[in-house]
């Protein structure tokens, strides 16, 4: 039997509070397009500070975002890398966009959506034309030969 007094319990440890996420930039307002089904195949999507990523097999899409002070209009530079099919960066372009109106409304999204959609559909067809293309060899190669022989009579 134990004289020492009543049992020990171990004290119950101190939880932290949970805190709510602090949300800044202005790409956290676009995160409605993550479920819109132009971007829904695509393995990677983030809306995160100023920056939306996209990434799908054939390309690499970044939008970073910008409140242009004179106007308040959103400028959306977008720099796109087509990859080759062995994963290797193979084309590199950028494209500045301005939109007006509330950051993040339903026409701004639709707006970043369209050309997120055609970089993708420029990427793929471009896989498809480097898939499809025919070499052609050097013209100089291919001459028609014309061969004479001299006969003695």
């Amino acid at each position: 039997m134990d004289t020492n007094g009543p049992p020990r319990h171990r004290p119950a440890p101190v939880r932290p509070r949970t805190r709510a996420a602090l949300v800044s930039g202005l790409a956290p307002r676009f995160t409605l397009m993550i479920g819109d089904p132009r971007v829904a195949t695509a393995p990677h999507v983030s809306c995160v500070e100023d920056t939306i990523d996209v990434h799908y097999p054939e390309t690499r899409i970044s939008c970073r975002l910008r409140r242009l002070p004179a106007t308040g209009a959103l400028l959306c530079a977008f720099r796109v890398t087509h990859l080759a099919p062995d994963g290797t960066a193979e084309e590199h372009h950028h494209l500045d966009l301005t939109l007006t109106g509330p950051t993040g409304s339903a026409a701004q999204r639709e707006a970043v959506l369209s050309h997120l959609h055609a970089f993708r559909c420029a990427a793929a067809a471009s896989r498809v034309r480097a898939a499809t293309r025919v070499l052609r060899g050097d013209p100089h190669l291919h001459r028609p030969v014309v061969h004479t022989f001299l006969a003695a009579a």
